[in-house]
């Protein structure tokens, strides 16, 4: 099993931290600065599947949670990081498969889970930092639990 070295280690999960971070912080730029230029997202929703490339495109979509009156109060939560070789043997990207879980507090109030799913990641190394090149949300469900499925 070829895994990352331990300071790629540290250095993706750091990407991942500033991602969910300035997700939480409302840092539309802060976020779009972990994408590649000609990133994909992928965002499994209530609408079916929503797809945006480059960063002009993903602004958009983190801007339908940065606009929202209602949206302060989230924290984003990543674990259970897997790293998988990429598909074309690259030596600078991984594929991170992750669980990813929101919560959502208000002051006075207490905490509640909001959402909780998985996802995947595809890191690539430029320079010396990693940024993401494509990440896809989905929730716990349908195919990640497949193997449950009851047979005939």
């Amino acid at each position: 099993m070829t895994l990352p070295t331990p300071e790629d280690d540290l250095a993706i999960r750091q990407l991942f931290a500033r991602y969910y971070r300035a997700l939480d912080v409302g840092d539309t730029d802060g976020y779009l600065d972990c994408y590649t230029a000609d990133a994909r997202a992928y965002e499994e929703g209530a609408n079916g599947i929503e797809i945006r490339e480059g960063r002009e495109e993903i602004r958009k979509l983190v801007l339908r949670f940065h606009e929202r009156p209602d949206f302060p109060g989230h924290q984003h939560h990543f674990s259970n990081l897997i790293y998988e070789a990429h598909p074309e043997g690259r030596a600078d990207c991984w594929v991170v498969l992750s669980y990813a879980m929101s919560t959502f507090t208000r002051p006075g109030e207490g905490t509640i889970m909001h959402w909780s799913g998985h996802v995947r990641d595809v890191v690539v190394k430029q320079g010396d930092q990693y940024f993401l090149a494509s990440k896809q949300i989905m929730a716990w469900g349908g195919e990640v639990l497949a193997r449950f499925a009851k047979e005939g």
